[in-house]
């Protein structure tokens, strides 16, 4: 057993074996060497790539090796300039020749990087696949050349490391065998390379091993003598370094050496480089120590605060710091020193600043000491203005931005002047400093606005400017900000035009804050003295009265109980009127009584004064005296008589001298009451009174007070006037006694009086029984007389009745003739007035009357006008259809021209085909497509037989329920694929909608996309972000059907103005990229003045940014991209109404979908998605490229320029960042400054955003309910091509167990009774087809069009009576009711119907069925009303009724009725649909002109194509003329040959040449029996191949040059001819370019 495994494993392999195995070997090795290339492009690139077995498809359109272009060579393959970067060309039709552009910037980027040419590939190589393997073996060598240069990672050698199965290394060993080329020698590559490298190359590479070897040695001076070899090529070597540079050096090596030992493989397959350093990291690690150094140097000379010494070290080159100016030194040594303490600070270790830090605060630090110095230029200038008497200069020189002053107002330029030159002088120096301007412009502008609010009265302004800090006014109380202004105004006022400086506003803050506080000193003065009333202290009150703040005048401390006993009457007082106990006086009451209170003591001390005077007199017993002080006006005596003089004197010294009698107590005080009550005390000896009682007060027992006076004076007076009235009054008493007897007479009658009253009902009584006496007596004797005369009493009263009346009528009729005009007016305005009142009723009332409904139930009859208009709009509709998909195929055949061009071009092809097929486009399909929309194309529908009929009756059944029940559609868009799915779109979708053109359409379209999308979401959709990296086919339908929704640019309209301004302006530029910038401010430089210039052409982007000429351009270019994206947006915010609704619709539901699926998602990523369908998907396309969607105008053959798609692509970039919100990367200013504008814009979009979503449903928008689809008038028709018609039924049968899996599933009912698809004969007939064998005629056939009437199979209308549809039911149930109403009347549909008809109602009803059947007649087929309805009309008005009630009965039974509401149920949806009989009209009206303009839209589209035409045509003709040669031509014509050339060949011959590969159930043997005869056919490009077996002939193909390039173009290889023969496409294009073209 042994013995055999050791035969077996030492057999010996055969020679066919060991090549076999050579062979996969190769193979399995060319796979190992694809999978290094694969990862090693991956590493560069950090994008992943195809598998091997796939990479070099992959690598044929150039793309990947374009970007690996880029990577290393940015400047020699910019990123703009490859072509189909994204790859969506590629992936959509495959290869294009423009794809080799793409392999050309790689070998040019090869070529730029120093890769010896030996090495690249060609085009064809790569882009034809006739040598992929030297293309590998060239990125192998590009990358171990890019290693070497330390510029890419090194590519790994992975044979034996990775597997493959048995399958792929066949397939590439059989690839490898269709090159027929030798492999190439992978291993050799590191030697080829260094034989091609120059002598200076070499010398490099030999200065590099030797400083490896000296580093390893680890000599600091061989290490430094091996840097220093001119041949290593090394700058910026420091002498004084060369040990740090040694053990650097050490150690970079020692981790590259410990990084190559780890990665397995053999020695012998490794390079020396992966263990060496190389020139690069050479360098870099010197540059490392360089960096350091100069770094360290930095901070040592911000230790120890030397400017000298920094600067020297900032100047050093291994920096590379940019704008270093040496007389910035002082702010360099500050900023850089506070750097780096805030470094310390946030780091918590002291660290030298890297430098980029050091670039960064040198930058600062240049800013800073510019703009000190301009400052104190600007301090200077203000100065010297200030030392004039110019106002105006002064406020210019203030508003320099360069002094970074507040705000600054021209209007008080001389509050500014005037002002600031006071503090000027007030300086010792006579200058004012920045900080001293600054505060004084500060606090002057406050002052300047607080005037400017004075003078306008705006008290708000003057509030904030008051209570501003910048104004520095003191004391400021925010509640008097009134009060302040009511003063400052009443200031302002007095100074007239002049502003008020600070310290008037200040005098006026502090005199109302002043006055605040002492009213508010008062207010606690007043509290004061309303405790001690409380209390009842007059002390403790009269201390509060003499307080100063109280503000009180004239308080007398005397006064003080009499001010108590005041205010305490007037508190009570108070607190009764206002019913609180607790009020308190305010000043205004105080200061009244304290005013009455010393009034009242004055007057009480002259009236004792007074009073004591007469005492005195009566004593002495002078009369006169007596006399005078009676009649001083203090005492007020009353009733006082000269002429009783000695009277008074007599009966008061009686009194006195009855008192003296009595006793006298000799007390000096008396007692005087006052008026009101109160008691005065008074000191007859001091001549002073008190209201205070005296202590052991005794009243004086001998004074007379003015009481006892004023009675002595009264009594003495009467008397003295009585004895004059008696003497002089004799007549007076005699009157009085006749007044007296008078008095008892009356005083007797009234005592009558009052007895009869007393006695008054007897009285009445009496009365009324004596006068019911007299009136009875009266009346029987006038009724006698009455009944004697009855006749002529009678006839008497019917004359004077009649006269009345007729006097009445008389003058009424008069006054209304007389009025005539004003009648008719009344009339008409109540008439019109209950005409309003009852269509307000109609239109706003939940229940209208019966008789409401009446009056307008004409309203649902069609008219001669509405007519006219629905055909009208059929027609319109019919055109707009016909155009739109004129205008698509006539796009499609100019699309085919663009391949056929293209094809020709590249397999060097004549152009006669082309010419043909242009001539058949500008003439054949024309008159073809006119031919196929002619209406007459309809008659041909009516000429098929029955079975044809009924066949086609069922298609229209299937398209009307694929129309109104979206689902099945939906299902199907997304069972099919996407590369299928849009054809489908274009196909059925399009045609079956009728691509929107009415509003009925345009409603199910809609339902179809939203219900495609929300299926979608449901099954396909795992997360938010899928809908935007799906690409879902459903959006990619809407998005193109809605930017040419009905013929219409709904972008032109949105865009166009906007973007056309962007491309008329040439002038502009917006690019921002600093070293573009630098390089074309070089160019232009050189260009005007012929020089070259001094500056170095290839920059970093730091040092281009460090030119002022550049950051100037930069800024230029950023303000002219903000104004041109800020123009774009807003002309797409600003016409949000304009946006298809359609597109609104679906956005919104869009985001509710999402929102349904994902309730955890938040707002701000839905919004996200929702602008990704309405700006990216739809928007963006036609900003990018107007040009290619007719946003913008242009001619036939005219392009964009370069720069300005630069524009556009830049604003549509902008534009898509602030859509998502996603900001550039990079941190120089010019990126900072973008992307703080997209967050600006981001804020915009959302809020266009959430706009665009808050629409109306479709039902509100189109009008259109569950009854809608039974109340049009003209039944839907669409017009589809016969193939179209085939190949939606073969897609419905492939996919009918998901569509409808339920056989009573009505979709599965039609497609039962279409049955299998049938063939192109048998549903137009033979007679259509004249030649089913022709091509042309088959083509001719599929592009038949019929128009299709769509109905509904399961038609309410064909049910039998017993189970009506419910709502075809209720149609007729209305439209009885109608007639019924029109006809009959009466106050409820119930009483109508109960109530038994008339003749001459039945005549009314016959008269109007009669009217409706002559307008059906002349109403058009297609608008006819339904059968069943035309029945209903023909029954007379009583079986109406009795329909009527069992429809209704019938309804109630079905649910649509409520029993107890049927009536009234049934009456709203009629009054509805009146309501919707205007709005239909409306619409149409507004459909008919925008149909119009839509035709317009239509025709200047296809004078457009019209004109591409032409220009193809001119192009074409050019082309004859450059390569045709016109001699052979001319010979051809001259020889006139009449037979055509033939070309013969044997089948083995072709099988030979491998142009036939096999002839089905023919053995190769029998092949030299069978010729194939090829001869061109009379038309150009085309070919008869006549097949002959033993010299019979067996068959004919028809063999077109134009399919064998559109079959290369698919990559298709091999075809079929006479359906046995295959035959290889490429090498009979060959043969026939080679036998027939001459190529």
């Amino acid at each position: 057993m042994a013995d055999s495994a050791a035969q077996s494993r030492y057999e010996r392999l055969t020679a066919e074996q060991m090549d076999e195995q050579r062979i996969q070997n190769v193979a399995y090795q060319y796979l190992c060497r694809l999978e290094e290339a694969k990862r090693w492009m991956e590493a560069c690139l950090g994008e992943e790539l195809p598998v091997p077995t796939e990479l070099e498809e992959a690598l044929r359109n150039g793309v990947v090796l374009a970007k690996l272009g880029h990577r290393f060579t940015p400047t020699a393959v910019p990123l703009k300039k490859i072509y189909d970067p994204d790859q969506q060309r590629y992936q959509a039709v495959g290869l294009q020749f423009r794809h080799t552009d793409n392999i050309n910037h790689w070998r040019n980027a090869m070529t730029t990087l120093g890769l010896p040419a030996i090495f690249h590939p060609e085009t064809t190589d790569v882009y034809d696949k006739k040598n992929m393997p030297r293309a590998i073996y060239c990125i192998h060598a590009l990358s171990l050349y890019l290693y070497r240069l330390g510029m890419a990672p090194q590519i790994h050698d992975l044979y034996g490391k990775v597997k493959f199965t048995e399958e792929e290394i066949n397939n590439m060993k059989l690839e490898l065998d269709k090159y027929g080329i030798q492999m190439p020698a992978f291993n050799k590559i590191g030697g080829i390379l260094a034989n091609e490298l120059s002598v200076d190359e070499a010398a490099v590479h030999a200065a590099v091993i030797a400083i490896n070897e000296a580093v390893d040695r680890g000599r600091v001076r061989d290490t430094a003598e091996a840097l220093r070899n001119p041949n290593a090529m090394l700058s910026d070597l420091q002498e004084v370094l060369m040990s740090v540079y040694q053990e650097m050096l050490r150690q970079a090596k020692r981790g590259k050496a410990e990084r190559a030992g780890s990665k397995s493989g053999g020695p012998q397959n490794k390079d020396i480089y992966e263990e060496y350093l190389t020139q690069r990291e050479i360098q870099d690690n010197i540059n490392i120590v360089n960096v350091r150094s100069a770094v360290e140097q930095v901070d040592e000379a911000l230790d120890s605060a030397d400017e000298l010494s920094l600067l020297s070290a900032l100047q050093l080159p291994c920096l590379a710091l940019r704008g270093l100016r040496t007389d910035n030194g002082p702010w360099y040594l500050d900023q850089l020193s506070a750097d780096r303490q805030q470094k310390a600070m946030d780091q918590g270790c002291v660290d030298p600043l890297e430098p980029d830090e050091l670039q960064e605060s040198l930058t600062f630090a240049n800013q800073e000491a510019q703009r000190a110095r301009n400052m104190q230029a600007a301090v200077q200038c203000v100065n010297a203005s200030l030392r004039h008497s110019d106002p105006r200069h002064t406020v210019s020189c203030l508003m320099t931005s360069d002094l970074q002053l507040p705000e600054v107002f021209p209007f008080a330029a001389t509050l500014y002047h005037r002002e600031l030159q006071l503090l000027q002088r007030q300086t010792a120096q006579g200058e004012l400093q920045q900080e001293e301007l600054f505060v004084a412009v500060e606090m002057l502008s406050a002052v300047a606005l607080i005037n400017q609010a004075v003078e306008a009265g705006n008290l708000q302004q003057f509030s904030s400017s008051l209570v501003s800090p910048s104004a520095g006014l003191t004391d400021v109380d925010h509640t008097l900000l009134d009060r302040y202004f009511e003063s400052l105004t009443a200031v302002k006022q007095q100074v007239d035009k002049d502003l008020l400086t600070w310290n008037q506003l200040q005098e006026g803050i502090n005199s109302v804050n002043n006055s605040v506080q002492d009213e508010h000193q008062q207010i606690l003065a007043v509290s004061l003295i309303n405790k001690a009333l409380i209390g009842g202290d007059a002390q403790k009150l009269l201390s509060a009265l003499l307080l100063p703040s109280s503000g009180l005048d004239e308080v007398l401390p005397a006064n003080a109980c009499r001010y108590l006993t005041l205010l305490t009457r007037a508190r009570m007082l108070k607190a009764q009127v206002s019913s609180e106990m607790r009020a308190e006086l305010w000043f205004a009451d105080i200061q009244e009584a304290v005013r009455r209170a010393n009034q009242q003591s004055q007057k009480a001390l002259k009236l004792c004064l007074s009073v004591a005077a007469v005492n005195q007199a009566v004593k002495e017993n002078r009369v006169k005296q007596t006399l005078r002080v009676l009649s001083l006006p203090e005492v007020a005596l009353q009733g006082l008589i000269s002429h009783c003089a000695a009277e008074y004197q007599q009966e008061l010294n009686a009194l006195i001298r009855d008192k003296t009698r009595r006793g006298d107590n000799r007390s000096p005080w008396v007692r005087v009451q006052l008026e009101d009550g109160s008691f005065y005390f008074f000191h007859l000896s001091r001549l002073e009174g008190s209201w205070e009682k005296p202590p052991n007060f005794i009243h004086n027992s001998l004074f007379l007070d003015r009481q006892e006076i004023q009675e002595v004076v009264s009594g003495v007076s009467g008397s003295y006037s009585r004895s004059v009235l008696w003497s002089s009054s004799e007549a007076l008493v005699t009157r009085l006694q006749a007044v007296s007897r008078g008095f008892l007479i009356r005083r007797k009658l009234e005592a009558r009086r009052c007895y009869l009253h007393s006695h008054t009902p007897a009285a009445i009584m009496i009365q009324s029984w004596w006068r019911r006496f007299v009136q009875q007596r009266a009346y029987r004797c006038r009724l006698q007389f009455l009944y004697m005369n009855w006749r002529a009493v009678v006839k008497i009263q019917s004359f004077v009745k009649m006269w009345l009346v007729r006097r009445k009528y008389q003058a009424r009729l008069s006054f209304f003739r007389r009025n005539v005009g004003a009648v008719i007016k009344i009339q008409a305005f109540f008439r019109a007035n209950r005409a309003r009142h009852q269509y307000r009723m109609l239109v706003h009332s939940d229940t209208p009357p019966l008789s409401v409904v009446r009056q307008f139930v004409h309203l649902l009859d069609l008219g001669d006008g509405d007519i006219r208009e629905e055909v009208e709009l059929l027609r319109q509709r019919e055109e707009v259809v016909r155009s739109i998909r004129f205008n698509r195929r006539l796009e499609a055949d100019l699309d085919l021209m663009d391949l056929k061009i293209g094809l020709l071009v590249r397999n060097k092809a004549t152009l006669q085909e082309v010419v043909s097929h242009c001539k058949k486009l500008t003439k054949k399909n024309k008159e073809q497509l006119s031919d196929m929309m002619d209406t007459e194309r309809s008659k041909g529908m009516k000429a098929l037989s029955r079975e044809r009929r009924e066949r086609l009756e069922a298609y229209q059944h299937l398209f009307y329920l694929l129309q109104t029940q979206p689902l099945y559609l939906a299902q199907l868009i997304f069972l099919m694929p996407q590369s299928r799915s849009t054809s489908f779109m274009e196909m059925l979708v399009f045609s079956l909608f009728n691509y929107g053109s009415d509003r009925r359409e345009a409603f199910l379209l809609l339902q179809l996309f939203t219900e495609a999308l929300q299926y979608e979401i449901r099954l396909k959709v795992d997360q938010p972000q899928d809908v935007v990296t799906g690409n879902p086919t459903v959006i990619k339908m809407l998005v193109n059907f809605y930017r040419h929704a009905r013929g219409q640019n709904v972008l032109r309209e949105v865009l166009g103005p906007a973007l056309q301004d962007v491309l008329l302006d040439r002038t502009l530029s917006i690019r921002t990229d600093p070293v573009d910038v630098y390089k074309t401010w070089i160019n232009q430089t050189e260009t005007q003045t012929g020089h070259k210039s001094s500056l170095p052409y290839e920059v970093s982007p730091q040092d281009a940014l460090s030119h002022p000429e550049v950051q100037r351009r930069i800024d230029i270019a950023i303000i002219n991209l903000k104004n041109l994206t800020d123009r774009v947006l807003k002309a797409i915010t600003s016409n949000l109404h304009k946006l298809p609704y359609g597109l609104r619709y679906t956005a919104k539901v869009l985001r509710d979908a999402l929102k349904t699926k994902f309730p955890e998602a938040r707002e701000d990523e839905l919004y996200k998605i929702v602008g990704n369908l309405v700006y990216y998907r739809y928007m963006n396309p036609a900003v990018v490229a107007p040009d290619g969607f007719d946003v913008v105008d242009r001619s036939a053959g005219s392009t964009l320029q370069p720069e300005q798609r630069h524009i556009l692509g830049s604003i549509a970039r902008m534009l898509q960042h602030a859509a998502a919100n996603k900001h550039f990367h990079g941190d120089g200013y010019h990126v900072r400054t973008l992307n703080q504008y997209i967050s600006q814009t981001h804020t915009k979009f959302r809020k266009f955003l959430l706009g665009l979503c808050d629409v109306p449903g479709p039902e509100d928008r189109f009008s259109i309910d569950e009854y809608s689809e039974l109340l049009i008038v003209n039944k839907p028709v669409i017009y589809i091509s016969v193939s179209e018609l085939l190949s939606t039924h073969k897609l419905l049968l492939e996919h009918q167990d998901v569509l409808c899996p339920d056989p009573s599933d009505p979709l599965s009912l039609l497609l039962k009774d279409l049955g299998s698809v049938p063939t192109l004969q048998d549903l137009i007939g033979e007679s259509s087809a004249a030649d089913p064998g022709s091509e042309s005629s088959l083509t001719h056939s599929n592009k038949i069009e019929v128009s299709l009437t769509l109905t509904n199979k399961f038609d309410i209308f064909n049910d039998s009576e017993h189970n009506p549809d419910a709502r075809g039911l209720l149609l007729s149930t209305k439209q009885l009711i109608i007639d019924v109403i029109r006809t009959q009347a009466g106050d409820t549909l119930s009483d109508i119907l109960r109530a038994s008809t008339s003749h001459d109602q039945e005549v009314c009803h016959d008269w109007l069925m009669q009217r409706r059947a002559r307008q059906d007649a002349r109403t058009p087929e297609k608008m006819k009303r339904n059968q069943s309805l035309i029945a209903d009309g023909n029954l007379s008005l009583e079986e109406k009724k009795r329909k009527i009630l069992r429809s209704l009965r019938r309804l109630e039974t079905l649910g649509v009725l409520q029993p107890s509401q049927t009536q009234n149920q049934i009456l709203q949806m009629i009054a509805k649909d009146i309501r919707h009989q205007r709005l239909r009209r409306q619409r149409r009206g507004a459909e008919l002109v925008k149909l119009h303009q839509t035709l317009s839209s239509l025709q200047a589209k296809s004078n457009f194509h019209s004109e591409q035409v032409d220009y193809y045509r001119h192009y074409i003709t050019s082309c004859l003329d450059n390569l045709t040669d016109r001699k052979t031509i001319k010979a051809a014509e001259s020889k006139g040959k009449k037979k055509l050339p033939a070309l013969s060949y044997t089948a083995a011959r072709l099988q030979e040449k491998g142009v036939l590969l096999e002839i089905q159930d023919l053995p190769a043997a029998q092949f030299k029996n069978v010729v194939f005869d090829i001869v061109p056919a009379p038309e150009k490009g085309t070919f008869n191949v006549k097949a002959r077996f033993l010299g019979v002939e067996m068959e004919e193909f028809l063999l077109k040059y134009q399919d064998l390039l559109q079959l290369q173009y698919e990559g298709v290889a091999v075809m079929k001819m006479f359906d046995k023969a295959k035959v290889n496409v490429n090498l009979l294009i060959f043969l026939l370019n080679k036998k027939f073209f001459k190529k």
